[in-house]
């Protein structure tokens, strides 16, 4: 064919020429494809099976989040029948106490926090503290403590808030500094100069040393081997307290609710002690 010949070929239908003038044929043009429809209803279904998978885990995960919200389900569970003592810690954010209700949930001791630093005192903890007197529930006192105050002076608030100790359980001091405290606190040796200072003054006027409730980044920093006359209050949500920690008392959940105080939607703090009932008896001071 001539050139022109070979571009009005070309032209007209579009496929390539050889040199000779012959249309050129390519091995898929003798072999061609199969029909698809198969395995796109495949593809189709496959998508269909993903998604629903997808939204399964979605509705799964949802429920889940709302049972833990809810506190119906939580990281531990301590069986009744290993720990028969369990409580809370409550504050003025739960309002008014009414000990009789609580006397009838699944609690067996229940601790007020009272006091923070060198000066404040909880607002109901006057009012819940004087109550408990004749409730069936053995009652104790917190102190906040302040990583910046002095140790002694701290003692001297909390010791003026709760009066006479007779019939009430040995005190407890709290340390959990938020992370924005730890990143301000003084040096690790100044913060145990004044815990020691506190724990050595309570002692010596309620004849017991004071229970350590501490966080666990708190007690790896500030506790450990330092405090080994004073019982330790470990806070532990997610799991059981670490194996080389002697605790007595175990935090374990943070979302708990029952009835007997005033605003009674609010999530409780909860606690179990380590030991049989006829122990705990033994920490309520004659």
């Amino acid at each position: 064919m001539k050139k022109n010949d070979d571009d009005l070929f070309r032209q007209q239908y579009s496929v390539e020429i050889d040199e000779e003038g012959y249309p050129i044929e390519y091995e898929d043009e003798l072999y061609p494809p199969q029909e698809e429809a198969p395995r796109k209803k495949k593809s189709v279904l496959r998508k269909i099976l993903v998604r629903l998978l997808i939204l399964c885990v979605i509705v799964l995960l949802a429920d889940l989040a709302i049972l833990l919200y809810s506190g119906q389900l939580w990281f531990n569970e301590p069986r009744k029948k290993d720990f028969p003592v369990r409580g809370p810690v409550m504050d003025n954010s739960g309002g008014e106490i009414n000990w009789k209700a609580m006397s009838k949930q699944n609690v067996q001791m229940c601790y007020l926090r009272a006091t923070s630093s060198d000066s404040y005192i909880d607002d109901s903890f006057e009012k819940n503290w004087e109550s408990a007197k004749r409730s069936a529930v053995p009652v104790g006192a917190v102190h906040v403590f302040d990583l910046k105050t002095d140790g002694k002076a701290q003692a001297e608030n909390f010791l003026s808030a709760m009066g006479e100790l007779k019939g009430r359980l040995i005190p407890a001091v709290e340390i959990s500094p938020s992370i924005v405290k730890r990143l301000f606190a003084p040096d690790v040796n100044k913060v145990g100069t004044n815990l020691r200072d506190f724990v050595d003054t309570v002692k010596q006027a309620c004849g017991a040393a004071p229970i350590i409730k501490c966080s666990s980044s708190a007690y790896d920093k500030y506790i450990k081997g330092e405090f080994n006359d004073c019982m330790i209050w470990y806070e532990s949500l997610f799991s059981e307290p670490k194996s080389d920690v002697s605790w007595t008392f175990w935090e374990y959940t943070s979302r708990m609710r029952i009835e007997g105080f005033e605003k009674s939607d609010k999530y409780l703090h909860f606690s179990v002690y380590r030991n049989s009932e006829a122990d705990f008896k033994k920490l309520i001071i004659n």
